[in-house]
């Protein structure tokens, strides 16, 4: 089975549970934090996939780094540990995070540009996304990309809406070439 399938299916029970134990938002804030900090720490996930490193030592030192996590996600890093599973920790937290915004209505967005983006930008965004996908509310992540060169790319769902500048030239030299 792939990690991918085998990351969602753990992501679900822990989901389930989180509902059931009606602590949904405090585990998903949770969740968030053990993403963020492996997406961050390459020592981590080196540690984390290392098969040297014994499962319990392992196990350890997740409770010790998460150890302000709440108590039902400290206690699904006991069971994924004891299962082998700890090295697919972050595709588990990822795969978590978007069942839940699933579950709340909240649509992820991606905007590159090339420079910063005024409030003014970010929440015309997020209106724009709002109405077409029906979202509750919008989770907007910005990044500046010198290669846009102008204009903006905005990824969501399975959505791209590329107007940047780089995109209209590459569309004119394709258009150049065919002529």
């Amino acid at each position: 089975m792939s990690e991918t399938k085998i990351a969602n299916r753990y992501a679900e029970a822990l989901m389930q549970q989180a509902v059931a134990d009606n602590q949904l938002s405090a585990v998903a804030d949770s969740m968030a934090q053990i993403s963020v900090t492996c997406r961050n720490s390459k020592d981590l996930r080196n540690a984390l996939s290392s098969p040297i490193i014994n499962p319990l030592q392992k196990q350890n030192a997740l409770l010790a780094v998460f150890k302000s996590s709440h108590q039902l996600v400290l206690n699904f890093i006991k069971l994924v540990c004891s299962k082998n599973r700890e090295n697919i920790l972050p595709e588990i937290a990822d795969c978590f995070l978007d069942l839940y915004r699933k579950n709340q209505g909240i649509e992820k967005v991606s905007v590159q540009s090339a420079a910063a983006l005024n409030e003014s930008d970010k929440t015309s965004i997020q209106q724009y996304v709002q109405k077409i996908t029906g979202a509750k509310s919008v989770e907007l992540h910005t990044e500046i990309n010198p290669s846009v060169i102008g204009g903006m790319v905005i990824k969501f769902g399975d959505n791209l809406l590329d107007s940047s500048v780089a995109a209209k030239l590459r569309k004119l030299k394709k258009e150049l070439n065919i002529a």
